[in-house]
């Protein structure tokens, strides 16, 4: 089991199935949101208390310099931002939407290493980044104008944070055990939100209700794995090979969703726009 473990094949099929879970029990979990403040802390809360299982599994290892954790901090008010937004996201927009508006962290990410980091760029990668964003306009295309509603402005909007935070955890979850950085990435969050949103307990716990409650726990536990296992795999494979192969977890969210959610409308555009993002990301990353 544990060589299996350390195989990039098992943890990039753990990671697809993890947040295919994740992205449509979120939907079930937060779609009644009495506070969507306090739904966001309880799913934090609950993926940064379960990946602690994990740490184990790993090398513990944990980093001296003071700039590791500042970065720490700097990419936890990212998440904190984009937890709290697409919790409010989630809660309006279709699944099989939101998916893939949020593989615009890619064309984040691309846009962040030239600006940033003066990274250089191909055509290839210009191309790729075409066609994430040709995939989002074919979902908002209808009748000659775009329909575009203020959760997918939020949307896109987490989907910046998530990249700016992501840069960040790039190299500097390398310097730590992965689950016990990961568990940092989602407490600490958690906390944030909790004092902006001024929440307390009671709404907490009234958020945390007996209807939602196994929704709340599925989503929390299949978001840190969901995290690992994608981190792992990247750790281990080979990015070419591992990007594109988890882009495919948008073809399979709007595959599940058709059937477990009745998101029915526009299937073929969702799909087609599916595979236009696996393409893209496949392109975004190919030598």
């Amino acid at each position: 089991m544990i060589s299996l473990f350390n195989t990039w094949q098992f943890n990039l099929i753990a990671c697809l199935i993890s947040f295919v879970v994740f992205a449509q029990f979120y939907k079930l979990a937060v779609r009644n949101a009495i506070n969507d403040g306090a739904a966001t802390v309880l799913l934090q809360l609950i993926a940064g208390i379960s990946i602690i299982i994990l740490i184990p599994l790993l090398p513990f290892k944990i980093s001296s310099d003071p700039k590791v954790y500042l970065l720490l901090l700097i990419a936890s008010v990212f998440y904190a931002l984009n937890d709290r937004l697409q919790t409010t996201v989630r809660k309006h927009l279709q699944v099989s939407i939101v998916t893939i508006i949020f593989r615009l962290s890619t064309v984040f990410l691309i846009l962040i290493g030239l600006l940033v980091f003066k990274e250089s760029t191909t055509v290839l990668k210009l191309s790729g980044t075409g066609l994430i964003l040709l995939a989002n306009v074919l979902i908002f295309y209808k009748k000659g104008s775009f329909k575009l509603n203020k959760y997918v402005w939020l949307a896109i909007l987490a989907t910046l944070t998530t990249a700016l935070a992501v840069s960040i955890d790039i190299s500097n979850s390398k310097k730590f055990n992965l689950a016990f950085y990961i568990m940092f990435t989602f407490l600490l969050p958690a906390i944030m939100v909790f004092l902006a949103n001024k929440i307390n307990f009671s709404q907490l716990k009234k958020e945390f209700n007996v209807k939602e409650k196994k929704y709340y726990l599925i989503t929390g536990i299949f978001w840190s794995l969901g995290v690992f296992f994608s981190l792992r795999s990247f750790q281990l494979g080979k990015i070419t090979t591992i990007a594109p192969l988890q882009a495919t977890v948008v073809l399979f969210n709007v595959i599940v969703a058709y059937f477990l959610l009745g998101e029915k409308k526009d299937e073929l555009k969702k799909i087609a726009a599916a595979i236009l993002v696996i393409v893209g990301v496949y392109l975004t990353v190919v030598n």
